[in-house]
């Protein structure tokens, strides 16, 4: 952006990743300024997944996981919301996305 231009924006824009990109758990870890050992317990409660099972290779993200983790992360330190918290949100997000999908596909009809 050239700031010299009227009506050029000199603000930050937030890193949206790529749809078909995968990352690791650094770069992960470095755009959503989350420690990997949070990333490590959203895993083990089933919150978010890597693309890979841990251990048979190294942990790797998509897309919709850094999208989630955001999420997840904005919930817990803006709203001081628990695990369980989380784990609930995250069960009525998924069932909202499902109702949204069924909801077009009825209107495609």
């Amino acid at each position: 952006m050239n700031p010299s231009v009227p009506g050029a924006s000199t603000a930050l824009q937030p890193f949206e990743p790529a749809h078909d990109a995968v990352y690791t758990i650094e770069t992960v870890a470095h755009l959503t300024c989350t420690p990997r050992h949070q990333i490590a317990v959203y895993c083990r409660h089933g919150l978010i997944a890597p693309l890979a099972a841990p251990g048979k290779s190294a942990w790797v993200f998509d897309a919709e996981a850094i999208r989630t983790l955001r999420r997840l992360e904005r919930l817990r330190a803006d709203y001081g919301v628990n695990l369980s918290g989380l784990r609930f949100v995250t069960e009525l997000m998924r069932d909202l996305e499902q109702l949204h999908a069924e909801v077009r596909f009825l209107r495609g009809r």
